[in-house]
C-alpha cells in the first residue's frame, strides 16, 4: 500500500524546489535588467556630455546641421526623380495643341469632335 503522506511530502518538496528555481531565475533576470538599465543610463549620460561639448562649438554644430540639411535635400531630390520616372510610365503625353476643351472631351464631357467639320 502507498504511503500517502510520504507521496505528498515528495510532491511538496518538488514544488518547493521548482518554485525556488523559478524565483532564483527571476532574481537573476531582474539583476541583469538592473545592470542593463544602469549601462543605458551611463551611455545616455556620456551622450549628453558629448552633446554639451558640441554645443560649446556652435560654428561646428551649424556646419553639421547645414551638411545634414543638404544631404536630406539631395536625398529628397533623388526620391522625387525616382518617383517621376515611375510615374512617367503611367502617364501619356498629349499633343502640344491640346486645349482644355479637348481635355474635357477626353474625360467624357460632351460629344467627340468630328473629323468631318
Amino acid at each position: 500500500m502507498t504511503d500517502y503522506q510520504a507521496e505528498m511530502d515528495r510532491i511538496l518538496a518538488e514544488y518547493t524546489a521548482a518554485s525556488r528555481t523559478v524565483r532564483e531565475q527571476f532574481i537573476d533576470a531582474d539583476e541583469r535588467t538592473t545592470r542593463g538599465g544602469t549601462d543605458v543610463f551611463a551611455s545616455l549620460r556620456e551622450e549628453l556630455a558629448r552633446t554639451e561639448q558640441e554645443q560649446q562649438h556652435p560654428e561646428e554644430t551649424k556646419a553639421l546641421e547645414e551638411r545634414d540639411r543638404l544631404l536630406r535635400e539631395a536625398a529628397e531630390r533623388a526620391r522625387q526623380r525616382r518617383l517621376a520616372a515611375e510615374h512617367g510610365r503611367e502617364v501619356y503625353v498629349s499633343p502640344s495643341d491640346w486645349t482644355e476643351e479637348d481635355e474635357a472631351r477626353d474625360e467624357g464631357y460632351g460629344p467627340p469632335k468630328s473629323w468631318l467639320v
